[in-house]
């Protein structure tokens, strides 16, 4: 039995409704496929893929967030489907509905307020002279306050469900 999944372009227009997958397992059971299948949640019969396609949660289910857009799934599926776009679509679903993983809150308000995707500390600076690496010049904090205010993603993150 085929998913039946939904997911919007790049555009944020919908593309309908589609049968993309036909749940043979081949994107998440590939030998270093989907990194997701070392959870025990997910196994040869229930794959990482199918719980996301195929979930009555849809936007709402947390297990969206685990895929990091590897695209390892669309390689090898022999159907030549994407399920990561299905998953993103997902993801940007979650987002406009308020459904933001705790992990991409921190990601983004670390982003935001340092101009970093992870801090950085003295260690970072040591590493970049022993490497022969010049400083890293001061994010520019100003532009990105003022791309979070006109894409309201930090009033978005204030109003995201817990």
């Amino acid at each position: 039995m085929a998913i039946r999944a939904v997911y919007r372009d790049d555009e944020g227009g919908r593309s309908g409704a589609a049968e993309i997958c036909l749940k043979c397992g081949v994107c998440c059971n590939v030998a270093h496929s989907c990194h997701v299948m070392n959870d025990h949640r997910f196994n040869p019969r229930y794959t990482f893929v199918y719980d996301c396609l195929a979930s009555d949660k849809g936007a709402s289910n947390p297990n969206i967030w685990l895929c990091v857009s590897c695209h390892k799934c669309e390689e090898t599926c022999p159907y030549e489907v994407s399920p990561v776009h299905f998953i993103e679509s997902l993801k940007r679903d979650a987002f406009d509905a308020g459904w933001v993983h705790q992990t991409i809150r921190t990601e983004v308000n670390q982003i935001v307020t340092t101009g970093f995707a992870f801090p950085l500390t003295g260690a970072t600076e040591r590493q970049r002279q022993t490497l022969n690496l010049r400083s890293l010049p001061p994010p520019p904090l100003a532009d990105l306050t003022k791309i979070a205010d006109k894409t309201h993603i930090a009033e978005k993150l204030r109003e995201a469900k817990q």
